[in-house]
């Protein structure tokens, strides 16, 4: 599609809209089954709808947030899903350093025809595994790695907010 605007554009556009509007109770049941307390919170932002769900990490060090946007992209809606959390490398004594655990990152995204009714059962899938993949990443590596030097520690560094996360 190039950039020029005509009279369906505009029919697309609130098409696009609509669908954007329609997949917001799918993305919330999506963030609920992957978290454990079920409690999805919903907020609008510059023609975005953001949607965030707690999650907690096995171990119990530091916060984390699924935090999805569902928005109107270009000429589809599209759907970006990202854990956000404030977990980084420990030192051996605990203390928490400036580097972040990227193990315990996951970002999803899919892009949708105007007219879809529902997430792909793939794109599903994928979110609600990587999430628990992510979740339960450094006890996985740890656990596969049980020599005192290849061990990861983690802390937690200042909280996140969804809103400041991207």
């Amino acid at each position: 599609m190039t950039g020029c605007v005509t009279g369906r554009s505009a029919d697309l556009l609130r098409q696009i809209d609509a669908t954007v509007e329609g997949l917001v109770p799918h993305v919330a049941a999506l963030l609920a089954a992957v978290s454990p307390d079920r409690d999805v919170s919903t907020a609008r932002e510059e023609g975005c709808h953001v949607l965030s769900a707690p999650v907690r990490f096995p171990d119990g060090v530091g916060q984390g947030t699924v935090v999805a946007r569902v928005f109107r992209y270009r000429t589809s809606a599209r759907v970006d899903i990202a854990l956000v959390h404030n977990r980084v490398i420990a030192f051996a004594d605990g203390r928490a350093t400036n580097r972040a655990c990227f193990l315990n990152d996951f970002k999803a995204a899919v892009t949708l025809v105007p007219d879809a009714v529902e997430l792909p059962e793939r794109f599903v899938r994928e979110v609600t595994s990587g999430v628990r993949a992510a979740l339960g990443a450094v006890e996985d590596h740890n656990h596969r790695h049980p020599q005192p030097w290849s061990r990861i520690r983690v802390a937690a560094a200042e909280p996140v907010s969804a809103a400041t996360s991207g």
